[in-house]
């Protein structure tokens, strides 16, 4: 290679590397109030989206007359920008806009995101522990009683992490949702590895399956006010690969936050 070719090649890769540790984050929100931005003091801006414009100037109004919003998986209150973007002729574009947080410093030196809401949850934590053995044999003569239905899912669950969500000192007649891994996905040429879980809902003595969610949950938040939490569900992958899913109604994704 000529010495111009190669200084050509070098200054290409100088130019690419840093525009690619530095893609732009998303957060994208099927629901109005509720977007993922980093946590402080990370004040990196993630660029939030809804399915329409309401929900942005909703979020830009709030943030920037000094309201606070609130991170859902631990219920502390933080101040929030959003920056409101410009079209060519200078008028607001509402597409999307970026937001920042401030608020309480995470605690550890890695990088983390949160989920926020314009109004507080009404459970920041959840009663999140291994799934008890009388839910366990129950679920599994469930599953087993419909072999046709669930015959091709039962050799994929692994009991021994199964995990039993609710809320805190429930009443007896409750709802607890039940979470059981299942089988690993791996593409190593796409740098994704992630493990599916199942999703049951229990209550007194009846079960149903609500369906599977693509990868780990990271934590349980109140999204819906009542006593089936949201899933905020991890993959590995070559950035972040976060998404967030709703069981009131039935299980579907919220929302979704991405990027490098």
């Amino acid at each position: 290679m000529t010495l111009p070719r190669l200084l050509a090649s070098l200054l290409a890769l100088a130019c690419t590397l840093p525009a690619f540790a530095g893609m732009e984050k998303e957060s994208h929100s099927t629901r109005g109030g509720l977007f993922f931005a980093m946590l402080t003091p990370d004040v990196e801006q993630v660029i939030a989206r809804f399915n329409d414009k309401a929900p942005l100037q909703q979020l830009a109004q709030h943030c920037n007359t000094g309201k606070a919003v609130f991170a859902l998986q631990t219920g502390a209150k933080y101040q929030c920008k959003a920056e409101v973007f410009k079209n060519a002729s200078g008028a607001d574009e509402w597409e999307s806009v970026g937001v920042t947080v401030q608020g309480l410093a995470r605690q550890s030196d890695r990088r983390e995101y949160g989920l926020f809401s314009l109004t507080p949850p009404a459970t920041p934590r959840w009663d999140v522990r291994k799934i008890e053995p009388e839910h366990r044999a129950g679920l599994q003569a469930y599953l087993q009683s419909d072999t046709r239905r669930f015959g091709w899912l039962q050799p994929q669950l692994r009991w021994e992490s199964a995990m039993s969500v609710r809320l805190p000192q429930a009443a007896a007649d409750a709802r607890t949702t039940l979470v059981v891994p299942g089988k690993v996905v791996r593409d190593v040429n796409a740098f994704y590895e992630a493990q599916r879980h199942h999703v049951f809902v229990r209550k007194q003595d009846a079960y149903v399956y609500m369906g599977e969610v693509p990868g780990a949950p990271e934590s349980y938040v109140d999204i819906d006010g009542n006593d089936l939490p949201g899933l905020v569900v991890v993959e590995g992958c070559d950035g972040w690969c976060i998404s967030l899913w709703g069981l009131t109604g039935g299980l579907r994704q919220v929302g979704t936050f991405g990027g490098h």
